[in-house]
């Protein structure tokens, strides 16, 4: 009988590593999107775009079947860490957001900015025309001043209850789907920020069950919707999906620190932000194209 040869043994040992590795890094994004997405003016579905998981998330919702088939591996564990993130540090982030919340937003705006050069190469993988450069303006202009009139409002008080908590479900569902769009900021204008913060820390099922269904509505509804428009015009979707998140980018960017040593601070978040994000995604890119190396190798 026939013994393998030790080449094809080494790549598939390489291909289990890979695949380790990719695993371990789909469960550090889905941690970073679930603890971002706690964080006032962090949209969980922003970092979904910046880490590359709206689509495939977006065409799962909309064909399960189809999707489960392409993704299934990889929405589970980010989907997994995403749970862990939301959940198991909403402790943490409320008390990093008592001691300095701008430091913490910095960083998450860092992330969102070291992510930019490849969700430009993204969106222009099939070209660009004058029409998509003008959706991106168009996109960034109007989540300015969207962004722009929340934070000028009054807020409006809703009472913690059954409602109020499916509320906070359909604005988190909202959040994942419309890139950009804050749930936290919203849920701060309607009063419902910290008593939701505190039942998830608490782990009360009165609070959990009516957000799940108030997302998993939002979701289900909206996401045939969205998958149905990146199929006809990609790249003009996509243009537009950066214009919003780099008005949030700029948005959620907290007040000009006066002193030297706080000017400092901000920088270094932003740049440290950046920089993971950054080579984050390029390991990601690395992985991938590593592994159709070795797959294609297996395959000869």
């Amino acid at each position: 009988m026939a013994k393998p040869l030790s080449g094809s043994v080494t790549v598939k040992k390489k291909m289990e590593r890979w695949n380790a590795l990719q695993a371990l890094l789909w469960m550090i994004e889905g941690v970073l999107v679930g603890f971002g997405a706690i964080l006032p003016g962090v949209s969980g579905g922003t970092l979904c775009v910046a880490f590359g998981m709206y689509r495939p998330i977006i065409e799962t919702l909309a064909d399960w079947k189809g999707g489960l088939k392409k993704y299934a591996l990889m929405l589970f564990v980010f989907l997994a860490g995403t749970a862990a993130g939301f959940v198991g540090l909403s402790g943490l982030a409320a008390w990093l957001l008592e001691r300095n919340t701008a430091l913490v937003t910095c960083v998450f705006v860092g992330f969102i900015a070291g992510t930019c050069p490849q969700l430009w190469r993204e969106a222009g993988r099939n070209g660009r025309t004058r029409s998509d450069i003008a959706s991106l303006l168009v996109c960034f202009a109007a989540m300015l001043c969207v962004l722009d009139l929340l934070a000028s409002r009054t807020s409006v008080t809703i009472a913690p209850g059954l409602g109020g908590y499916v509320l906070c479900g359909v604005l988190w569902g909202l959040s994942f789907i419309v890139p950009g769009l804050s749930s936290s900021s919203l849920l701060l204008f309607f009063g419902l920020y910290q008593p939701m913060l505190s039942g998830i820390a608490r782990l009360d099922f009165a609070v959990l069950i009516p957000m799940g269904v108030g997302m998993a509505a939002c979701v289900l509804l909206l996401s045939r919707a969205v998958d149905w428009a990146y199929q006809k015009r990609y790249a003009l979707i996509s243009h537009g999906v950066l214009g919003i998140i780099a008005a949030t980018a700029v948005m959620i960017l907290p007040s000009c620190e006066r002193t030297i040593a706080g000017m400092a601070a901000y920088a270094a978040c932003i740049l440290g932000g950046a920089a993971a994000s950054y080579g984050f995604t390029r390991l990601c890119d690395r992985l991938r194209e590593r592994q159709k190396a070795d797959e294609t190798k297996e395959s000869l």
